[in-house]
C-alpha cells in the first residue's frame, strides 16, 4: 500500500477552501445544487432590475429564427440574415419554445414601456432589415400601419435568461476538472457569474444568449478533454461552434491538450460532425444565407465603437474579417506554439484554462467594437485561472472591474476609452501567457511512502 505525505504547497497555502468540509459525497453534491440554485435566482433579480430581455437591435433576428423553427418553417429560419450567427442556439431553443410559447415568463420582458417612444419602439436596422424580408420579428403591436405577432418574448425571454444555467455548469466542470472545485470557490465562482455585468449584459442589452450558451458548452469540453473524455468534449464543441464561431478560440486549445493521434481525431471529429449534421438542413434550404451567417460577414462590420480598429477608420466587411478571422489566426498560432512546450496539461490543468484565456482574450485585441457582454469569455476564464491554480482571484477581479469601466462606463474621450479598452486586451492575453510561463516542463512529483499492510 502506499499513500502521499503531506500535501502540496497549493493546498497548504490555499485561501479559498482550504478547510476540508468534511460532508459525504451526496451531502455535497446536495449543497453544490442549493448553491446553482441561489446563484440562479440571483442572476434572474439582476436581469429583472435591469428591465429584461431587449426588445430591439439582435432581438427581432433571433428570435425570428428560433420561432420559425418552432413552427416547422426550416426555409424561413434559414433565409434570416439580419444576425450574422450559425443556428445553434435557435435549434436548442426552438423545441422550448413550441412546447411553452408564451406560457412562461414576464410578459413585460421585452415590451418595457421605458423603451418605447410616442411613435412606438425604436427600430434598428436589423429590425427594419427583418421587416423588409417579411419575417415575423417582435410580440408587441407595431406601430400604424403594422401587424400584431404572436408573443414569443415571454418563453423566448425565459429561456434567455435559461441560458446562463450551461455557463454555471460548464464553468463548474472545469473547476472540477481541474481539480478545485471546493465549495468555497463553487461560491464563490457561482456568485461572480451572477452579478458580472457581462453575463446579465448579453440578455439584457441586446438578447445573446447563443454567446453564453456557446461559452458554456466550451468550458464544459474543455473540462470533458482533462478528463480524457474525447468524444463528449467533441460533441459539445460541435453544439459550441453551432451556437457561436468565437467557441473556436477555446476548440484550439483543446486540440492542443489532447495527445497526439487518435484523442484528437476523436474529438476533432466529433466537433466536425456535430457541426456539419446541424448546419446541414439549413446549407441545403437556403445556402447563401447560410454561407453568409457562417461567414459573419453579411453584417457589414461595426460603424461606431471604441476600439483601436474604429478610430483608424477599419468599418464594413473589412472590419468583420479582422474581428473575426484575426482572433483565429492568432490561436491557431500560439496552440502550434504551446503544443511545442511539453506541457504536462492533465496533470497541470491551469496551463490548459490559461491556453484557453490567451485564446479568447486576443478576440478583444481586434475587435472593431466592444460591447459590455463581450468581456463574458475572458472575464470568466481569467477567474477560472486563478481558482484552479488556487491562489486569491485579486489580480482578476482587478481586471475585470477596470475593464468593466473601459467599456461599460467608457472614458468621454474616445481616444482615452479605445487605448484604455486595447491595454485591457492586451494584459489578459498577457496574463494568460505569464501563467503559461510559470507552468513546470516537467511533470508533478508525488512522494510516496511505503505503508506497512
Amino acid at each position: 500500500m502506499e499513500r502521499t505525505q503531506g500535501r502540496s504547497r497549493d493546498e497548504r497555502t490555499d485561501p479559498v477552501g482550504s478547510v476540508p468540509s468534511g460532508l459525504p459525497p451526496r451531502a455535497r453534491r446536495l449543497v453544490s445544487g442549493l448553491l446553482v440554485v441561489v446563484a440562479a435566482c440571483c442572476y434572474l433579480g439582476v436581469v429583472a432590475v435591469r428591465q429584461g430581455p431587449a426588445t430591439g437591435r439582435d432581438t427581432a433576428p433571433l428570435t425570428a429564427v428560433t420561432s420559425a423553427l418552432a413552427d416547422g418553417d426550416l426555409r424561413v429560419a434559414a433565409s434570416v440574415t439580419a444576425l450574422p450567427n450559425p443556428p445553434g442556439y435557435p435549434l436548442l431553443a426552438a423545441p422550448f419554445v413550441a412546447v411553452f410559447r408564451g406560457a412562461v415568463g414576464s410578459p413585460s420582458w421585452c415590451t418595457p414601456e421605458a423603451r418605447f417612444g410616442a411613435a412606438g419602439p425604436v427600430r434598428s436596422a436589423a429590425v427594419t432589415r427583418a421587416e423588409a424580408a417579411g419575417v415575423p420579428i417582435c410580440g408587441h403591436p407595431l406601430p400604424p400601419g403594422g401587424s400584431v405577432v404572436p408573443p414569443w418574448y415571454r418563453s423566448q425571454g425565459l429561456l434567455g435568461v435559461a441560458s446562463w444555467l450551461v455557463l454555471a455548469f460548464g464553468s463548474l466542470a472545469l473547476l472540477r476538472a481541474g481539480g478545485a472545485d471546493s465549495l468555497g470557490r463553487q461560491a464563490g465562482l457561482l456568485a461572480f457569474l451572477a452579478f458580472l455585468p457581462a453575463a446579465s449584459s448579453a440578455i439584457v442589452q441586446l438578447f445573446h444568449p447563443q454567446d453564453v450558451v456557446s461559452l458554456g458548452l466550451a468550458l464544459a469540453g474543455l473540462a470533458q478533454t482533462l478528463r480524457g473524455r474525447w468524444w463528449c468534449a467533441g460533441a459539445l464543441f460541435g453544439v459550441a461552434v453551432l451556437s457561436k464561431q468565437f467557441a473556436l478560440l477555446v476548440l484550439l486549445p483543446a486540440l492542443v491538450v489532447a495527445p497526439p493521434i487518435r484523442p484528437r481525431l476523436a474529438l476533432g471529429g466529433t466537433a466536425a460532425a456535430v457541426f456539419v449534421a446541424g448546419l446541414a438542413p439549413f446549407a441545403l434550404a437556403a445556402p447563401r444565407a447560410t454561407l453568409e451567417n457562417l461567414s459573419g460577414y453579411s453584417g457589414g462590420g461595426a460603424s461606431a465603437g471604441q476600439t483601436v480598429l474604429t478610430l483608424a477608420g477599419v468599418h464594413g466587411a473589412a472590419a468583420s474579417a479582422v474581428a473575426r478571422d484575426a482572433p483565429v489566426l492568432f490561436a491557431a498560432g500560439v496552440c502550434l506554439w504551446a503544443a511545442t512546450r511539453g506541457f504536462h496539461w492533465k496533470e497541470v490543468p491551469v496551463a490548459a484554462v490559461a491556453l484557453a484565456l490567451v485564446c479568447t482574450g486576443s478576440r478583444l485585441v481586434f475587435e472593431s467594437v466592444i460591447f459590455p457582454y463581450y468581456l463574458l469569455s475572458a472575464s470568466v476564464l481569467v477567474l477560472l485561472v486563478d481558482l484552479v491554480a488556487r491562489r486569491s482571484p485579486h489580480r482578476s477581479l482587478t481586471w475585470c472591474a477596470a475593464a468593466a469601466f473601459f467599456v461599460a462606463v467608457h472614458p468621454g474621450n474616445r481616444v482615452v476609452a479605445a487605448l484604455g479598452t486595447l491595454a485591457l486586451a492586451v494584459a489578459v492575453v498577457a496574463l494568460g501567457f505569464d501563467e503559461l510561463r510559470r507552468v513546470p516542463r516537467d511533470p508533478p512529483v508525488t512522494v510516496v511512502a511505503p505503508v506497512a499492510a
